[in-house]
């Protein structure tokens, strides 16, 4: 028991000295050209903050619903001959949910890129 926690001390120590080790050799102060806005290798000649609508967390939501349903596809695939009903019912159960959640993102417009 004693060796885990000296492994443990090794990696805590290590991840200490190198924090440390980046805070020392971090430069201290910006350089006044760092902070320019700097576009495909020139500098930029019109106004550089663009506001846009971002609408990018509606397909992300729909990303996790589909990719939480395959996380949960493929167990079940793997044991549903041995489970029976019991495990068609618990999926129809999870892919109705699913189904409600991809009609609320449909809605919602999350499919249409232009509005």
């Amino acid at each position: 028991m004693s060796d885990n926690y000296a492994v443990l001390a090794t990696f805590l120590l290590a991840g200490v000295a190198l924090a440390m080790l980046v805070l020392a050799l971090a430069r201290k102060q910006e350089a006044p050209k760092a902070a320019e806005p700097f576009e495909s290798g020139s500098p930029s000649e019109h106004k550089t903050w663009v506001q846009f609508r971002v609408r990018y967390f509606l397909i992300a939501l729909v990303f996790v619903a589909f990719d939480m349903e395959m996380v949960y596809m493929f167990p079940w695939a793997v044991v549903f001959k041995r489970v029976g009903l019991v495990a068609f019912m618990d999926m129809f159960v999870f892919i109705a949910v699913l189904a409600v959640a991809i009609a609320y993102a449909w809605k919602e417009g999350a499919f249409e890129w232009e509005r």
